[in-house]
C-alpha cells in the first residue's frame, strides 16, 4: 500500500468512509503535502521509488522483475539491490556464481541478477540530490549536539535542516504545493574563532495585530564593541513583534560579521 498522500493519481474517494473522506477533502482544502528543506536518510529510504519522476524509466522487463522478483518499493530496497555488486567475487555476468547471485536466481525467477542489480543503481542515479540517499546530505556534516552558548543563560542557535523521524513526519499544511528538488548546501567550511560578542535585539509593535501597526528593532551591546541600533521597519514588512525580533537578530548578525 502506498501513502495516498504520495500518490501520482488520484484516488476515487467516494467508497471510502465519511471519516476518511473529510481527512482527504480537509488535507486538499489546506495545501497538505510533503515539505522540508533536507530529510534524514531514514525518511529518504522510505519514499516510493517508483512514484518519483523518473517513473517513466520504470515501463520495462528488469523494472518489472525488480519489482516482482525482488519487491522493491521504496528507495531503501532499491538501495539494497543496487549494493549487492559489492558481494565478494561478484562479476557483471548473466552466471555470475556470487553468493547474492546463486541465492536470489535459486529463491526467485530473477534469471540475470546483475542486470536488476545496475537497473537498482540507475533509478538512484535518476534521483535528484535531496532525495538520493548516495548524496552528501546536510545529516553528514550536522553535528548530533550543538556546542554550549559559552555564557550563562546563553541559547545556541541551532542552525541544522535535517528532518528525521519517519516519513509521516515530513507532511505540512499551509504549503504552496510546489515541489523543491533542490539541496541547501549549509555545511560550514569556516569555522569561526573570533571573540565573542555579546548583543540584546528585541522588537516592538504598536497597535499589533491591526491595519495600523508600527513595529520597530533594536540592538544592545552591553560591552559596546559596536553602536546600538534602533531600526524602524520598512512599510513592505508586516508589522508586527515577530516580524521586529527577526529584523533585529538579522541587523545584529549583520553588524559584527562587517
Amino acid at each position: 500500500k502506498i501513502n495516498i498522500f504520495l500518490q501520482s493519481w488520484n484516488t476515487d474517494s467516494r467508497k471510502l468512509p465519511k471519516n476518511l473522506q473529510d481527512m482527504i477533502t480537509v488535507a486538499k482544502r489546506h495545501g497538505l503535502c510533503l515539505n522540508g528543506l533536507a530529510f534524514s536518510r531514514n525518511i529518504i529510504r522510505q519514499m516510493p521509488i517508483w512514484l518519483h519522476k523518473i517513473k517513466r524509466q520504470h515501463n520495462n522487463n528488469v523494472c518489472r522483475c525488480l519489482r516482482k522478483n525482488h519487491n522493491v518499493k521504496m528507495v531503501g530496497d532499491a538501495e539494497k539491490i543496487a549494493k549487492l555488486t559489492h558481494t565478494t567475487r561478484h562479476t557483471n555476468r548473466r552466471n555470475c556464481a556470487c553468493t547474492s547471485c546463486r541465492n536470489i536466481r535459486q529463491n526467485t525467477e530473477c534469471t540475470h541478477p546483475n542486470r536488476c542489480y545496475d537497473k537498482a543503481q540507475e533509478l538512484l542515479n535518476l534521483l535528484p540530490a535531496k532525495w538520493n540517499p548516495n548524496s552528501r546530505l546536510p545529516e553528514d556534516y550536522e553535528p548530533e549536539e550543538l556546542d554550549p552558548a559559552g555564557y550563562r543563560d546563553g541559547k545556541t542557535f541551532d542552525w541544522r535542516i535535517t528532518m528525521k523521524g519517519n516519513l509521516a513526519n515530513t507532511f505540512r499544511i499551509f504549503t504552496n504545493q510546489e515541489k523543491n528538488t533542490s539541496l541547501p548546501d549549509t555545511e560550514r567550511t569556516q569555522i569561526n574563532k573570533g571573540p565573542t560578542i555579546e548583543a540584546y535585539t528585541d522588537g516592538s509593535c504598536i497597535h499589533n495585530g491591526t491595519n495600523d501597526a508600527i513595529a520597530g528593532a533594536g540592538v544592545y551591546f552591553p560591552n559596546k564593541e559596536y553602536s546600538h541600533h534602533a531600526i524602524k521597519l520598512p512599510e513592505y514588512v508586516k508589522q508586527s513583534n515577530q516580524s521586529g525580533e527577526i529584523i533585529g537578530i538579522k541587523e545584529a548578525v549583520e553588524t559584527v560579521d562587517e
